[in-house]
């Protein structure tokens, strides 16, 4: 375990924590700081990060003012996390580093079914507000964290959902919030300016403050801390109980035919691939649109490591969906829509040249992986063939655009293998609002040592330099928080807006330094 120096007055600081949340809801036993600082992102591995000195639990809005306010009293650091999966950013870099978990923060307030939102609080999963909406014929979507990560942070941050090429992504789904700001006080925005038991609007009279919180990559916690959100649900034309059959890991799941279809339609080349997609669009079509890297088809789907790298050597996958877009329609309104939506696809497949998979692979891949793109449970299965992953060129613009920024990916990917591993096309373009934008990403596997990642995230870093030098935006640096705002800002003339909002909300500098504001140390 880590060895931790503690604070000069950590006790005074220890006794005003209990007073505020009660003895029981503060830890500083090492067993608990040290299981708090990193996982299986980079901070850790290349020991940039540090153990906690306090683990703190509050309850509630009320309960979280008062930790704020006692960390500005003693001007020590405090991050909030919610599933804890992104310890990039919520791992502590800083000694004396308070975390504010939300495990007594999981209530769902409301499920509004008339006016189609939920309020919920930060340990609510995006799995368990997704089973409670599907009882009342509504839905919610699940970004590829997986859905047992937190509905709010998927909410603030990113949020590039299976489903967001039929409802939107995730950050538009916000209406209402309660957001403790870093300097104590308590922020409303949307209905919850007006009237704290309604959330059904967003935006909220004055200036609409949400992207104060969101952005691309949400604000990483410096800003404070959201303990209870407005969200937008949909309509949901499926079951009100997930279908699903066998046991963990070896589990399939199949949406009613009736309701729900899927293809996965194969061309000769990405600009095929993306025409497609396109044409989907302009024809109103489908739930889900999405072309997906080989990786993620064995990622998803292998239920071992051994299994993965097995059916890896056996290019089951790679040598028939790349180039591949998956395709789910939904029966919104009926059976009757959904057949209309089966011509409509039949004749945009005949039209652009599309090919179904081998019936093979899509055997193989709907029945047990395809459903994650509705409700995510595999996601995290993408750390397992190494340990780890990395990610490059996260750039949000047009389809057209994601095809020349993954093909840079490829390059970068062959370049530098090894310590990438295998990965083969790793390429995953999302189509999003009828296929009015695109995102593009390329993911892949590397080795798990200081020596390997700390050469790539260099690589990574000087990559984002160059990128900003010549004026363009390659989209993993806001991933990177507080260091790519201090490249970047001066480029993009942002940097002393940020700092004016830094200086305002956050004068003790307490809130996640550097992220997601680059501060002086």
């Amino acid at each position: 375990m880590e060895k931790m120096v503690r604070h000069a007055k950590h006790d005074d600081i220890q006794r005003a924590f209990e007073a505020a949340l009660g003895e029981g809801n503060v830890k500083d036993n090492a067993a608990t700081v040290n299981a708090y600082f990193g996982d299986w992102l980079p901070p850790k591995t290349l020991g940039q990060s540090v153990p906690p000195e306090f683990v703190v639990l509050p309850n509630g809005t009320m309960e979280t003012q008062k930790v704020v306010k006692i960390c500005n009293r003693y001007k020590i650091p405090f991050i909030p996390v919610g599933s804890n999966q992104w310890s990039l950013t919520s791992a502590p870099n800083r000694p004396h580093t308070v975390i504010i978990d939300c495990k007594r923060m999981e209530r769902i307030h409301e499920i509004d079914e008339k006016n189609m939102y939920a309020v919920i609080e930060p340990l609510v999963s995006l799995a368990q507000l997704h089973a409670e909406a599907n009882k009342r014929g509504l839905y919610i979507g699940s970004p590829e964290a997986s859905a047992q990560s937190s509905a709010i942070a998927g909410h603030v941050f990113q949020g590039m959902w299976g489903v967001g090429y039929r409802i939107g992504v995730a950050y538009r789904n916000i209406l209402g919030v309660e957001w403790v700001l870093p300097n104590g006080e308590i922020l409303r925005t949307g209905s919850f300016s007006q009237d704290a038991g309604c959330g059904f609007w967003g935006e909220g009279p004055g200036p609409d403050l949400r992207g104060m919180l969101r952005g691309y990559a949400g604000a990483l916690g410096g800003v404070g801390m959201v303990t209870r959100m407005a969200v937008k649900l949909h309509p949901y034309p499926g079951p009100k109980e997930w279908p699903a059959e066998g046991y963990i890991p070896n589990m399939t799941s199949t949406l009613p035919e009736d309701r729900f279809h899927w293809e996965i339609i194969k061309y000769d080349d990405l600009e095929g691939a993306i025409n497609f997609m396109y044409e989907l669009g302009k024809a109103e079509i489908g739930g889900v649109v999405q072309k997906w890297p080989t990786v993620y088809y064995i990622w998803w789907w292998a239920n071992s490591n051994e299994e993965y790298w097995t059916e890896w050597q056996k290019r089951t996958f790679q040598d028939n969906v790349k180039n591949a877009v998956g395709v789910c329609l939904w029966g919104f309104t009926g059976t009757k829509q959904l057949e209309y939506e089966k011509r409509v696809l039949k004749d945009i497949i005949t039209d652009t040249g599309g090919r179904p998979v081998k019936q093979e692979v899509f055997d193989m891949w709907v029945p047990r992986t395809a459903n994650n793109w509705i409700r995510d449970t595999n996601g995290s299965r993408m750390m397992r063939p190494s340990g780890t992953f990395l990610a490059l060129r996260l750039q949000t613009d047009t389809l057209n655009f994601s095809i020349g920024q993954v093909r840079t990916g490829y390059e970068w990917v062959n370049k530098f293998s090894p310590p990438i591993l295998d990965s083969d096309g790793p390429d995953w373009i999302g189509g999003y609002d009828f296929g009015h934008f695109g995102f593009g990403e390329t993911d892949f596997p590397v080795e798990k040592t200081p020596e390997a990642m700390g050469d790539l995230m260099g690589k990574l870093l000087a990559m984002t330099k160059e990128d900003l030098q010549n004026g363009l935006e390659n989209g993993i640096g806001p991933f990177l928080g507080g260091p790519y705002h201090a490249m970047a800002g001066p480029v993009f003339k942002y940097e002393n807006l940020l700092k004016g909002i830094k200086k305002a909300i956050d004068p003790n500098v307490v809130a996640n330094p550097p992220h997601n504001i680059p501060v002086e140390e």
